[in-house]
């Protein structure tokens, strides 16, 4: 029997610093995300907290950002998980690809 795939859209973010275990605070994104599988409708929330090392071009590319959070979800999809599933999801944004960390950034500014 053929499932219906699901499909998976960004609704929204709200960017925010959240508290974290130790007390300390981190700044991160709340990802509210549309989830549909046939008639199921499911709205999730993901938050998300750029990688230690994130370059200025990762910080600024909200689209990746997003796509990094569907990405996720059907990961756990893949893995079984349902949205009607109660859990704290979470991900770590990664720095592009082809841009690792420490690499040559262009500066705001440029020699004439």
């Amino acid at each position: 029997m053929n499932e219906a795939q699901w499909q998976m859209s960004i609704e929204g973010g709200l960017d925010a610093h959240f508290f974290q275990p130790d007390g300390s605070s981190r700044p991160g994104t709340d990802w509210s995300v549309g989830m549909q599988r046939g008639d199921s409708i499911y709205q999730v929330m993901v938050r998300s907290y750029l990688s230690e090392d994130a370059n200025r071009a990762t910080r600024n590319d909200s689209d990746y950002q997003g796509r990094v959070v569907l990405e996720y979800l059907d990961g756990l999809l893949s893995q079984g998980w349902t949205p009607d599933q109660f859990s704290d999801l979470t991900v770590v944004i990664p720095n592009r690809p082809g841009n690792p960390a420490g690499g040559v950034e262009k500066s705001w500014w440029q020699f004439w």
